[in-house]
């Protein structure tokens, strides 16, 4: 099980923890986005420490419509205890985790200041 906290934003957030290019795991805060389809948002500064390996682009639609190709990075984050593969997305924006990391996790969350978030696997 995973717990994080909402935020004051009301923004649903937990830790993840992912890995570098030396094996070495970090803890991330990411929001929670179910509006994203992909598995996890990392800044450009984050991707760099981390020393993650570039795949290629993905291109996503952003809310205003426009199009965009974001870069793509091999990342493993270890997720209900399991190191599993992920496909990172590079973002200006805060890191996210998306519905393909969340598949198969049951998700609640108390939408106020510092409520509880609560991700368990199926």
């Amino acid at each position: 099980m995973i717990i994080g906290r909402v935020n004051w934003l009301l923004e649903a957030t937990v830790h993840v923890e992912v890995q570098d290019a030396s094996g070495n795991f970090h803890r991330i805060q990411c929001i929670l986005d179910t509006g994203f389809d992909g598995d996890i948002t990392l800044s450009s500064a984050v991707i760099g420490r981390l020393g993650l390996v570039a795949t290629g682009s993905y291109p996503t639609v952003l809310a205003n419509g426009d199009t965009v190709h974001l870069p793509v990075y091999a990342g493993i984050v270890s997720w209900h205890g399991h190191r599993i593969s992920v496909e990172v997305m590079e973002t200006r924006l805060e890191s996210a985790i998306g519905m393909a990391l969340l598949e198969n996790s049951t998700l609640t969350v108390q939408a106020w200041d510092g409520g509880e978030v609560r991700i368990e696997p199926r």
